[in-house]
């Protein structure tokens, strides 16, 4: 009978803790993606089309990331979803500023506000 009881504990402590993940919320990351895909196209099509001129090209890039900041509708959505501001800000700037090929680590980590 304490074996059962104790198993039936472990299993709802278990549940429990499984439920209260931030992992299991997926919203933040749906909302980034829609954020992240347009911005990661346009980025690449900048990087291509001034690829010979360097400095024209990081003017260009942030130039985009400003006027995307303050205008692209999906950012407001992500910002009331109460995702990590933080974390996406990161991201688009890891995305500016590098080749891209690591930036994925931020964008696995928009979640709930820290």
């Amino acid at each position: 009978m304490n074996l059962f009881v104790f198993i039936f504990l472990f299993f709802l402590i278990s549940l429990n803790e499984t439920s209260s993940k931030e992992s299991d919320n997926k919203l933040c990351q749906i909302r980034g993606y829609e954020i992240i895909f347009p911005y990661e196209q346009a980025i690449l099509e900048i990087k291509k089309k001034f690829s010979n001129i360097p400095d024209k090209k990081k003017s260009k890039l942030l130039q985009f990331k400003k006027k995307f900041k303050n205008n692209f509708h999906g950012i407001s959505l992500y910002k009331e979803a109460g995702c990590s501001n933080a974390r996406l800000n990161e991201y688009l700037d890891c995305l500016v500023s590098t080749d891209g090929k690591d930036c994925r680590i931020y964008y696995s980590q928009m979640r709930i506000l820290d």
